[in-house]
């Protein structure tokens, strides 16, 4: 069984529909009550209504005796972990999508470990997080494991704005836009910086910056589609950030500039499919930015690789043989 705070049914496209396997069965189970995009939250932590809602829709899930279960994001895999050694139940569970954004310590850590005893495999996105994740949920590291995060097939052409480029850096969580904002000011760049109205009322003005915030996926994707670049700054040193942001870009065959963090680890080479830039670092990032700005040869060479490698690597077929791989391992 399948579930998820974003489905609606059994109609949604998942992994699981890319998965041939005679002896595997699937159904998606919809939560209670639909979670509200994240990105709009104002709370930095998950509301009290929002873990009641998980625990509902865990509580459902376990309710039909499946011989497994797949949840993804952590909340809802903490709460079927808890449910599982409260019923002391035999059901396999599978954390995907599992990224706690940071790692707290004190009562959260205490609770993530009393559940993560429970869980039979984590999945993270990043490589740098196998071991610091296993460490912090205290389980052995062969119980996490490393799937690249996929994009599904974006259905928008590319199409560089020609009259009046830009650079588009999108996001929300743990963004370093005040570095973005010092680098192409130096550099006179036109740059679009979509992100949450509150991130928005403490970053620093720039003539050269257009901030924009409420736009939906399909808006966000065709004004990726139209960039000359896509830059994603981040401050996250410690978990995976940035990284669908990146990944739209290089389907689309947009060039990348990228902050080095654990969110790159398996995903970018750095000259090839895309630039990595050191945290913090205004000059590295200028320089990233100009090389590419300036240079349309060096443009099409990356996006082009990027392209390749993100149908190779990051769809959603190549994750779906990860995922099937795993429930085979934990199944026996």
């Amino acid at each position: 069984m399948r579930t998820s705070p974003f489905f609606s049914g059994n109609n949604d496209q998942w992994l699981d529909d890319f998965i041939v396997d005679e002896r595997l069965k699937f159904e998606k189970l919809a939560p209670p009550k639909r979670s509200r995009n994240w990105h709009f939250r104002k709370a930095t932590v998950t509301p009290v209504s929002e873990w009641i809602t998980c625990f509902r829709h865990a509580l459902t899930a376990s309710r039909r005796s499946p011989d497994g279960l797949i949840v993804c994001f952590p909340q809802l895999a903490m709460c079927a972990g808890l449910l599982k050694r409260i019923f002391r139940q035999k059901v396999r569970i599978i954390a995907y999508n599992f990224n706690l954004g940071a790692l707290p310590q004190g009562p959260r850590r205490t609770l993530a470990r009393l559940a993560a005893g429970q869980i039979d495999r984590f999945v993270v996105h990043s490589p740098l997080e196998v071991p610091s994740y296993a460490e912090y949920l205290g389980v052995p590291s062969e119980k996490v494991s490393f799937i690249p995060l996929q994009r599904g097939k974006i259905d928008i052409a590319r199409e560089e704005e020609a009259r009046e480029p830009y650079l588009l850096a999108l996001g929300s969580a743990n963004r370093d836009y005040a570095s973005l904002i010092a680098a192409v000011d130096e550099l006179g760049i036109r740059t679009i910086i979509v992100t949450r109205p509150e991130a928005i009322e403490a970053l620093p003005r720039s003539p050269h910056v257009t901030f924009m915030s409420g736009l939906s996926q399909r808006q966000c994707n065709e004004l990726m589609a139209r960039a000359r670049i896509s830059v994603t700054p981040v401050a996250n040193q410690e978990t995976a950030s940035g990284q669908i942001t990146f990944l739209t870009a290089m389907q689309l065959g947009v060039p990348v500039v990228v902050t080095r963090c654990p969110g790159t680890a398996g995903y970018i080479e750095d000259g090839r499919t895309g630039l990595l830039v050191e945290p913090g670092d205004v000059g590295h990032l200028k320089s990233a930015i100009e090389a590419l700005w300036t240079s349309e040869a060096r443009r099409s060479v990356l996006a082009e690789e990027a392209q390749r490698e993100s149908l190779h690597r990051f769809s959603d077929k190549a994750a779906a043989n990860s995922l099937r791989q795993i429930i085979r391992e934990v199944a026996g």
